[in-house]
């Protein structure tokens, strides 16, 4: 019996960290993006934004839906910007990311996401929600 206690032990202390991993939008204050490379020299393309926050439960319920489904990529990255994101928790804390949604409607399109603290490791983003992201990004209707 008490061979197993260390294992059992070991279970619960990973599904304990599985489970608190995932984000959750009722911790987060907002969504805070900047226009990286799409908006090189100061020219904002038009439709677009220099900075916006989103602090409505939907729209952060999208964005939590997207990076709690993203997977992560094999290899290391060699990419661009499209946007800076902040991750604001109501705790004060705040996660930095990079997001690269694209504008187009290509059916299968994925996007990425990176976290800052490892901005090697990409994480791709499932067509389902990019497109939901898409939608609130560039304020397209649902489609």
């Amino acid at each position: 019996m008490k061979k197993w206690i260390p294992l059992l032990v070991i279970c619960l202390l990973a599904i304990g960290v599985m489970s608190y991993s995932k984000l959750k939008v009722s911790e987060i204050a907002g969504i805070r993006l900047e226009c990286a490379d799409l908006c090189d020299n100061g020219q904002i393309p038009a439709g677009l934004f220099a900075e916006r926050t989103f602090t409505e439960p939907q729209e952060i319920k999208v964005f939590v839906t997207a990076i709690n489904k993203a997977k992560r990529m094999k290899g290391e990255l060699d990419y661009g910007a499209s946007f800076r994101m902040d991750v604001n928790y109501k705790n004060g804390r705040t996660k930095k990311y990079v997001l690269n949604i694209s504008d187009s409607k290509g059916e299968g399109t994925k996007g990425l996401l990176v976290n800052m603290e490892n901005s090697g490791q990409g994480y791709s983003i499932p067509a389902e929600n990019h497109d939901a992201l898409r939608e609130l990004i560039y304020e397209e209707e649902p489609g």
